[in-house]
C-alpha cells in the first residue's frame, strides 16, 4: 500500500511542474468574408483552462488598442471564433495614434496575454474625403427665338418683331423689323425698316 502512494505522489510532482510550465498556443485557422459586411475569424488554441480573446491592430503606436467584435468559445474542442464588421479602411487613417499595419487575435488569461497571431487579412487604404468634380457643363444647341415689343407716347408709336438666334451663351444675332404709326414730320424721316445687331457675352 505504501508503494501505490509513493507512486502516486511520485507521478502528481512529476505531471505538476509539466502542466504549470506548458506553454500557451494560439493559431489562425481560417479567416472567411464570404458574408457581405462581415469578417470571421476562427483560431484554435492550448494550454489556458478559460482563455478570453480579443482583437488587436498591429502598430507602432505606444498603448492598448483593441477592435469591437464578439467572441464565441467552444472550450469541448479549444476553438473560437471572433466576429467583426468588414469595414477595417478606418484603422489605417493617419490621423490616428494606431496606424494599423494588421490585425493580430491575443489569448488572455485574466489580464495577462499568453498569446497572439496574426490574422492573414489584408488591410484597405482609408478612402480619400475628395467631392467629386462637377460635370461639364453641356453644350448649348444652337436655337431660334422671337422678339417683338410695342411703344406708345404722345409723339410716337412704333411696334417691333423680329428674330434671335443664339449661337452660344457668349454670341446671339438679333434681325427685327421696326415700323411706326405716325407719318414723318420731315421728308424722308422715318423709322421704319429692317435692324440687326450682335449681342456679345463675356
Amino acid at each position: 500500500m505504501m508503494w501505490k502512494n509513493a507512486l502516486v505522489l511520485a507521478a502528481l510532482a512529476a505531471a505538476a511542474p509539466a502542466q504549470a510550465g506548458a506553454v500557451a498556443t494560439l493559431a489562425v485557422t481560417s479567416v472567411d468574408r464570404s458574408q457581405p459586411g462581415v469578417v470571421r475569424i476562427a483560431v484554435r488554441y492550448d494550454g489556458s483552462r478559460r482563455p478570453s480573446f480579443r482583437l488587436t491592430p498591429t502598430c507602432g503606436g505606444r498603448g492598448e488598442w483593441v477592435v469591437a467584435a464578439a467572441v464565441t468559445t467552444t472550450p469541448a474542442r479549444k476553438q473560437a471564433l471572433v466576429e467583426l464588421r468588414d469595414d477595417l479602411a478606418w484603422l489605417t487613417d493617419r490621423r490616428l495614434a494606431c496606424e494599423a499595419r494588421g490585425l493580430a487575435v491575443q489569448m488572455l488569461d485574466g489580464t495577462r496575454v499568453v498569446a497572439s497571431a496574426e490574422v492573414p487579412i489584408e488591410i484597405p487604404a482609408p478612402r480619400a474625403l475628395t467631392a467629386a468634380p462637377p460635370p461639364p457643363p453641356e453644350p448649348l444647341v444652337p436655337s431660334l427665338g422671337v422678339v417683338g415689343r410695342k411703344l406708345r407716347s404722345p409723339q410716337t408709336k412704333m411696334s417691333e418683331a423680329g428674330l434671335t438666334w443664339s449661337l452660344s451663351d457668349h454670341l446671339t444675332f438679333n434681325l427685327s423689323y421696326e415700323r411706326t404709326a405716325y407719318a414723318p414730320m420731315m421728308p424722308r424721316d422715318h423709322d421704319d425698316g429692317i435692324l440687326t445687331g450682335v449681342k456679345l457675352g463675356f
